[in-house]
């Protein structure tokens, strides 16, 4: 298999929802309007716990929003990531399961008011988001996927749920949020087992077409994902798509990207982030490499992250200081 630009969809997908904005500009955008129209004004609330079933973690990812509308009421939201190539036929009859699973865990933390009175159900819809590269033929609803008489459909069990088809949709309207737009772009453009250079070309200059500031975050999210991404390759990608200006984005994103690790614990959060820098290029870290990064000073971490971009070896990174 060839080396891919995204390991681990599942993560990527999680660490991309956890961006600030990006959970409620993906409800607001994608959410029938019906639906987003008469939604509050709070981010919506991220709930614990995934009901996607262990034999299908590899080719699905689920997180569980609680949003409010205006007049109150709760409306449960589960964004459903579909990782396969091809859409699964009975995705519809999958996603009643899943939303059974919720409506049952309402009930045991929030199903009775204070007397003990049942409450009722609140509102659970469902959100598909695929990255496949085949289109999605699959019907939009459980009915959809059902064989019944005319006469006896109208007692079938049937609820809608929402595509988010990226392949599907022009680049240009992803998302309005730049966080989501170009995560979704990395999703459309650099999951699949393609060559990594021809995916690093497309996605590039697709996301140079939104702008700068679109190339350099893509940059970004490429240097803090694990894989086998070479920063010699992605220096000479940039160098085809902006001739004389690759150091210039290389740079800005490199400081982005120890920026978020300064935001998320300073020297702690760059010491981790280095660390999964370097198991990224070098592999797993010895446990005294990791010892002398955690016991590092911001000074020494700062040095060791222009290193890393270059150095050969790991013994390397460390002879920058």
């Amino acid at each position: 298999m060839p080396p891919r630009l995204i390991q681990r969809h599942d993560q990527f997908f999680k660490r991309l929802l956890d961006q600030p904005g990006a959970a409620g500009a993906l409800l607001r955008e994608r959410l029938p309007p019906a639906i987003a129209d008469r939604l509050g004004d709070e981010p919506p609330e991220l709930l614990p716990g995934s009901f996607v079933p262990t034999e299908l973690a590899e080719y699905r990812t689920d997180r569980l929003y609680r949003a409010t509308t205006r007049t109150g009421r709760p409306v449960l939201v589960h964004v459903v990531v579909e990782h396969k190539s091809a859409p699964d036929p009975l995705v519809a009859l999958q996603l009643l399961g899943y939303k059974t699973q919720i409506l049952q865990s309402w009930i045991r933390t929030e199903g009775r008011a204070a007397g003990g009175t049942a409450r009722a159900l609140p509102a659970a819809v469902s959100m598909v988001v695929y990255h496949g590269a085949a289109p999605w033929t699959v019907p939009l609803s459980l009915a959809g996927i059902t064989e019944a008489d005319d006469e006896v459909r109208p007692f079938v069990a049937d609820f809608r749920y929402t595509l988010v088809d990226l392949g599907r949709i022009d680049d240009a309207r992803l998302s309005r949020e730049p966080v989501l737009r170009v995560g979704f772009l990395i999703l459309k453009y650099g999951a699949r087992d393609e060559d990594l250079r021809g995916t690093l070309l497309r996605l590039g200059r697709a996301a140079l077409a939104l702008g700068m500031d679109e190339l350099v975050a893509m940059v970004r999210y490429v240097l803090g994902e694990p894989n086998e991404v070479e920063a010699g390759v992605l220096r000479a990608v940039l160098a085809e798509i902006v001739p004389g200006k690759e150091e210039r984005v290389m740079s800005i994103a490199l400081e982005q990207f120890k920026a978020e690790a300064f935001k998320h614990g300073m020297a702690k959060g760059q010491a981790a982030s280095l660390c999964r820098l370097l198991s990224r290029k070098f592999g797993e870290l010895p446990p005294g490499v990791r010892a002398r990064i955690e016991a590092a000073s911001l000074e020494e971490l700062d040095v060791w992250f222009d290193a890393a971009l270059d150095a050969p070896t790991l013994e390397r990174v460390f002879d920058a200081h």
